[in-house]
């Protein structure tokens, strides 16, 4: 018998799915906080767990890490000249740990179905901050001001760098549902990936560029060595060799346009902000020897107010603010997302092409994350829930069923429900 989770509470009122995809489709107005997406996470937050949802005993060991690193973080910023100026950047980091457990906890309770729910509403936000970047870009708002900085989109977020990356994980999306849609939805779904991916381009942000890039190679990789038949694999194949084809006729169309082409030339220069002496390059050195005789850490904040430069690299970020041994917790928590999540790639379920482009989106994050502070980033903790849960939904459902024999490789059919199924 499978294991189901106590309270059903995604099964038997599916109709309170529509709140968590309004929160995702509103999840592109950020330029205020807290935000949209943080008002009604938090009151899903109260709702959900008032109305019975459950943890899974066995997401201990990410809470564990995760509340290290918090904790880690609190007291170097207690330790800290002026622990007020740290308040904010506390709050949110707390805020973004809840968020991970209570996407943990809402999609273990129906991968199948949550994940179909942040994909729909995730895909809806894109397109609208698409929308918008191209008003600003194009100059067809008043507010265009508002909309971009140093010539490069930035819709409704603070800062450019965020837009880009906000973008890459729906682009991926929209490729592999390529993988199995027919009809007119081959045109719909094609026509969206085409359409982000000029989000991306316009967003101007090489960082972001990078992750694209990476992720779609790893996407690509990873479907062609876990693919379940030869038909997949022609399939596959084919969507690769048209994704080229666009690809192609994207740089080409892209390129012919002389104001998207000057800030293409000018994104691929060195740029004086990376070389320059108190530079990011120059500005990660000094954090690095800082951190290194720093075993506490400067506290949450403070290391853009002490080193008058934020570190623009996610692992000197956390190194140096919350200590040695935060950041080792904050390490060992996505080398244990990366290992747990990639065995679970291979699994053939119903949820695996969705799965893999979550995965490979979180590797391209975290290579960005060299050259940027994605500490804070919201999707990034929601892309880490989505990994998480589905393989310990699995692992509980294996421990309680005997007539699974692999986890991985199992091929059976007879399972109770539809949450999670081997395809």
């Amino acid at each position: 018998m499978i294991v189901q989770s106590k309270s059903n509470l995604i099964t038997n009122k599916r109709y309170a799915l529509t709140l968590v995809w309004l929160q995702l489709a509103t999840s592109f107005i950020v330029f205020i906080e807290p935000a949209p997406y943080d008002v009604i996470g938090i009151a899903l937050f109260v709702a959900f767990f008032s109305l019975g949802l459950k943890i899974p005993v066995n997401i201990r060991t990410g809470v564990t890490l995760l509340g290290v690193f918090i904790l880690c973080n609190i007291l170097a910023s207690v330790a800290a000249y002026d622990p007020t100026i740290t308040l904010r950047s506390l709050a949110v980091r707390f805020y973004m740990g809840i968020s991970w457990i209570f996407f943990v906890c809402l999609i273990y309770e129906n991968p199948r179905l949550v994940l179909e729910t942040i994909w729909s509403g995730y895909t809806v936000a894109a397109v609208l901050c698409v929308l918008v970047g191209i008003a600003g870009f194009y100059e067809l708002t008043p507010y265009t001001d508002q909309l971009i900085e140093f010539r490069r989109v930035r819709a409704l977020f603070k800062d450019p760098n965020l837009y880009g990356p906000f973008l890459v994980p729906v682009a991926l999306y929209t490729f592999s549902r390529l993988e199995v849609v027919n009809g007119y939805k081959i045109a719909l779904f094609g026509g969206l990936f085409v359409f982000i991916s000029y989000g991306i381009l316009i967003g101007f942000s090489r960082g972001s560029w990078i992750n694209y890039v990476l992720s779609l190679t790893l996407y690509t990789g990873l479907r062609f060595a876990s693919r379940q038949s030869t038909s997949e694999f022609k399939r596959l194949l084919g969507i690769v060799a048209l994704g080229v084809c666009l690809g192609i006729i994207f740089i080409i169309i892209a390129a012919s346009t002389d104001k998207i082409r000057e800030m293409i030339e000018i994104r691929f220069q060195v740029q004086s902000y990376d070389v320059m002496q108190g530079g990011r390059l120059s500005n990660q050195r000094l954090i690095l020897s800082e951190a290194l005789v720093r075993p506490l850490g400067v506290g949450a904040y403070l290391s853009e107010m002490l080193f008058y430069r934020a570190p623009h690299n996610i692992y000197l970020h956390v190194l140096i603010e919350s200590g040695w041994i935060g950041a080792i917790a904050y390490y060992s928590f996505i080398i244990v997302t990366i290992k747990k999540s990639y065995k679970f790639c291979f699994a053939p379920t119903n949820i695996q092409r969705s799965y893999t482009t979550a995965f490979v989106c979180i590797i391209g994050i975290l290579a960005q994350s060299f050259f940027i502070d994605s500490t804070h980033w919201r999707h990034m903790y929601l892309l880490f829930a989505m990994l998480w849960a589905p393989a310990l939904f699995w692992e509980d459902q294996f421990k309680h069923n005997r007539q699974i024999s692999n986890p991985i490789t199992n091929q059976t059919k007879n399972v109770a429900n539809t949450k999670l199924i081997p395809n």
